[in-house]
């Protein structure tokens, strides 16, 4: 019993996961909880509120209490945003809430970045500033509370959120509190306020959801970081050019795995409590431009990015026409990279894709015309195997630990490229190249095949539901249990 109510409190060495057994086991228990008050508005929401404090504690320890100060001074500033009439007042709130905000985000994540740029890192050698640990999850709550912040000013929301219970449980809505999706106030908050009735077929879904993400993740993702990814992104220069440039196919169908493994887990999560969370991956890898990619990847900070800093940069260069359009482009993402981890990496990988989508839209009438007179499907699939493959060239800098192992890869994929190895190679790594293989068949699957199988599952007796339920969660536990991997987007 003593180590029973041991786990129950925060321990930094192994904080709660989404995919251990402590978090299936207190869930449940929730659940039976939940299934009897949610109809209650007041008490679900304040049930609610308590668990998704208490897993956020279990996740970060005591930056809970940033979360709590953080979501009290927003409840509060957009009442004063909402009420006071004077424009300057309006802008000095939104300001501090700006501040506030950014501040705990630049401490937390950037500060020990910035110490290495201006190369202070050995002035503040053991002290407090030197031991910053990052709180799991703060640029998720950080992001929804300036979105609610945001749309207040800007009037997207009628009247400011009066329920303080309500607004807290929003920011710290457990199940995409740490990886997103992120919720937009205008969307999560007024189900916060509506009775739902959970059906057989939500519930259904979200089992659904809950199984196929732990395949991705488990059979896929991790499978393929354990038995071949890692060891290459580990030590480049010990394998040849082909060899890295599978890791590099491979390390961004894991990541996508991963990812959306996580989305679909949290997504069947909120759906089993009668919530909707917008989706954040439709076939990414589809697509035909950098453009449309970041339509379909990530959608939920696609969005983000779009509406609360894309387009305010581009009023802001709109006299500059096209170069204020590249101008604000380029800034996004900058800062989208810069947000993804305090590494040159992710700068690198964030401008790679900003100047892509510039020059996509420099050249958007050009290609147009080159569109209308060629053959449509060949220009349709060249564009999806152009596109695939500059994420794949580029997943290096997202994956690669520092610049160095991801410029050195490059140089090994440019001058140390062996097609003789390649039988040899498919022999030592088979069941990773099936693994990869099958991940990109099942991304390139219609959504309709998928659809139908969600509604099939939907349909059967839960008798079977059951069974299949428990034997694909006895399966991954009895696999991967011991080698499972922490999801990649906590760290962001």
């Amino acid at each position: 019993m003593t180590g029973f109510f041991e786990s129950l409190t925060y321990n930094n060495l192994n904080p709660l996961k989404f995919h251990s057994v402590l978090f299936f086991v207190l869930f449940t228990l929730f659940y039976l909880f939940y299934a009897f008050v949610y109809k209650n508005i007041r008490l679900r929401n304040v049930l609610l509120l308590l668990f998704s404090l208490y897993f956020y504690y279990k996740v970060s320890g005591l930056f809970v209490f940033i979360l709590i100060l953080t979501a009290t001074v927003d409840y509060f500033v957009g009442f004063w945003i909402y009420y006071l009439e004077s424009l300057w007042k309006k802008r000095f709130l939104l300001i501090l809430s700006l501040t506030v905000n950014l501040g705990y985000l630049f401490y937390y994540k950037y500060a020990t970045f910035l110490m290495h740029i201006f190369g202070v890192k050995e002035i503040f050698a053991d002290t407090f500033i030197d031991k910053i640990l990052f709180p799991i999850g703060m640029s998720f709550f950080v992001f929804k509370s300036l979105t609610y912040i945001f749309d207040i000013y800007r009037k997207t929301i009628d009247i400011p959120e009066y329920n303080y219970i309500n607004y807290l449980l929003y920011v710290s809505f457990f199940p995409n509190i740490l990886a997103g999706p992120i919720s937009k106030a205008r969307d999560l908050l007024p189900q916060l306020k509506a009775k739902h009735d959970i059906t057989e077929d939500e519930i259904g879904r979200g089992i659904f959801l809950i199984m196929s993400g732990a395949i991705k993740k488990f059979f896929i993702a991790d499978f393929l970081a354990i038995n071949f990814i890692d060891r290459i992104f580990d030590s480049p220069s010990l394998f040849g050019g082909f060899e890295n440039l599978m890791a590099a196919f491979g390390a961004l169908i894991q990541i996508y795995c991963d990812f959306s493994g996580y989305t679909d887990i949290v997504i069947g999560l909120a759906c089993l409590m009668g919530f909707t969370i917008k989706p954040n991956f439709n076939k990414p890898f589809l697509s035909q431009n950098i453009t449309e990619f970041w339509r379909r990847w990530h959608m939920t900070l696609s969005s983000w990015m779009s509406d609360y800093l894309f387009y305010p940069l581009s009023y802001f260069f709109r006299r500059l026409k096209m170069i204020g359009v590249i101008l604000a482009v380029l800034i996004t993402f900058f800062i989208s990279g810069l947000w993804h981890g305090a590494n040159w990496t992710f700068v690198l990988w964030g401008c790679s894709h900003g100047f892509a989508i510039a020059f996509e839209t420099w050249t958007k009438n050009l290609r147009y015309k080159i569109f209308g007179k060629i053959n449509q499907r060949f220009y349709k699939i060249s564009s999806i195997i152009i596109t695939l493959n500059f994420l794949v060239f580029t997943i290096i800098l997202f994956r690669a630990s520092d610049i160095n192992k991801a410029f050195e890869m490059y140089k090994i994929i440019f001058t140390r490229f062996d097609v003789s190895i390649i039988s040899n190679w498919i022999h030592v790594y088979f069941y990773p190249l099936l693994v990869l293989l099958l991940g990109y068949i099942l991304h390139f699957l219609p959504q309709k095949l998928n659809d139908n199988l969600t509604l099939k599952f939907i349909s059967l007796p839960w008798i079977l539901k059951s069974v299949i339920f428990f034997i694909v969660i006895v399966i991954i536990y009895q696999t991967f249990s011991s080698e499972a991997l922490p999801f990649v987007y906590l760290e962001f």
